[in-house]
């Protein structure tokens, strides 16, 4: 036998491959899938490798085509995702669909197939999703995301407007939603900060911002916010601290407020009461998933976990996305990178310079959201550095490397 694969000529490849594994082979041909001009192409790719590990790439390959063969197509809205911190649970994504029947799929991750590579799941966007079902767990169909065939990324307002053409009020919801994707549409009454808790019991709250335990953390608003009561119904959607996902929040300053009062007080009341006085009244639509629906003599009580928050109106979001400066708001990504996204205004990092003074230079900006950032994360200068800021801020093509690295070496002085 060969050393390496390349020695291999394509077809004593393909033959290697198929006779490794009898049940695979069955299924191959029961798929109907072309098997060797999958080994084919990505043989130059594993080359390099002995046999026995090349082999194992070509099996993986063809694995994770029989099982897009058999996956059927799904298209709908995707706006955002969630998980649960100190567990091993999946991404769940909701599928919207523009006739209200909802699907709820896991992934166990924030990336996907997309042809021969793997990309970021893009929020929001219109996607074709190949899924497989495997059954239910606890009531809930297990529907699984194997591979993206297409997409198209939405603007924020887009999103707005078909959210709002699907959503239900408040006062709409009712036991039939339960332990199913919800799209509920109301104003916000007050935030309290989330549970936290150990070993099934309650163990204080957790702070209203806070990373989630990728290995390059992410930030997101961890709360439970409430919505103005309706029929007798009370909305309490929890925004879970999260493992591998990050919520879509695409409320304006929404982001920038948490920031803020996380770094101006220790208390998770405190940052809630802060945060809830300035957002009362504020018109949203958040996505979730009704986990309880509990009827009272008085008020029926929907709790909900939620995906995402947008912005109720959708020309909030247009006159947002046209103060944006040119270039930046045009640029399309491929896909998101998981980290939060504010969409709303730049935070107030200092007050308005009174007429005739300077205004605050993005420099002396930068410094405050350091500052904070260091005070929230418990780390000291010496921890960070120019790259990861750039990541955490999202500063790539609005400040150069170099000015982020002497306002660092600035704060480190002072």
């Amino acid at each position: 036998m060969s050393d390496k694969v390349r020695d291999l000529d394509e077809d004593e490849f393909v033959a290697q491959v198929l006779a490794k594994d009898d049940e695979l082979a069955k299924q191959v041909r029961e798929s109907e899938i072309d098997a060797e001009a999958i080994v084919k192409k990505a043989k130059p790719s594993i080359d390099k490798y002995g046999i026995a590990t090349g082999i194992a790439f070509a099996v993986a390959r063809l694995k994770e085509a029989v099982l897009e063969a058999n996956s059927e197509s799904i298209k709908g809205l995707l706006v955002g995702q969630r998980d649960r911190f100190g567990t091993n649970s999946p991404v769940r994504i909701p599928v919207l669909s523009s006739k209200g029947d909802h699907i709820d799929v896991i992934n166990w991750g924030t990336s996907v197939k997309y042809g021969d590579s793997k990309i970021e799941i893009p929020f929001p966007s219109i996607a074709t999703l190949k899924v497989i079902n495997e059954g239910e767990y606890k009531g809930v169909p297990n529907i699984r995301l194997v591979a993206m065939e297409s997409y198209e990324e939405l603007n924020v307002s887009d999103v707005v407007t078909k959210l709002n053409k699907i959503a239900k009020s408040v006062g709409e919801i009712d036991g039939g939603d339960e332990l199913r994707v919800v799209v509920v549409k109301g104003k916000i009454k007050f935030i309290n900060p989330a549970t936290r808790w150990k070993d099934k019991e309650k163990d204080g709250s957790w702070q209203i911002y806070m990373p989630n335990q990728k290995d390059n953390p992410v930030s997101h608003p961890v709360m439970q916010i409430s919505l103005e009561s309706e029929n007798g119904n009370q909305v309490r959607a929890v925004f879970d601290r999260q493992r591998n996902a990050a919520p879509t929040i695409a409320v304006e300053d929404f982001v920038e407020l948490c920031i803020d009062a996380v770094a101006h007080n220790s208390d998770p009341g405190e940052q809630a009461k802060f945060l809830g006085e300035l957002v009362r009244g504020r018109d949203v639509i958040i996505v979730g998933f009704m986990t309880k629906y509990t009827p009272q003599a008085n008020v029926n009580y929907i709790d909900i976990g939620a995906y995402a928050m947008y912005d109720g109106n959708a020309s909030t979001q247009a006159s947002i996305e046209k103060s944006k400066p040119e270039g930046k708001a045009a640029a399309k990504k491929p896909a998101n990178t998981g980290k939060q996204s504010s969409l709303g205004k730049p935070a107030p990092a200092s007050k308005a310079a009174p007429a005739g003074k300077a205004k605050v230079s993005p420099a002396d900006k930068l410094k405050d959201k350091i500052r904070s950032y260091v005070e929230l994360y418990g780390v000291t200068m010496n921890d960070i550095d120019a790259d990861g800021m750039i990541v955490h801020f999202k500063l790539d093509g609005v400040i150069e490397k170099g000015t982020v690295e002497t306002v660092i070496e600035e704060l480190r002085s002072e």
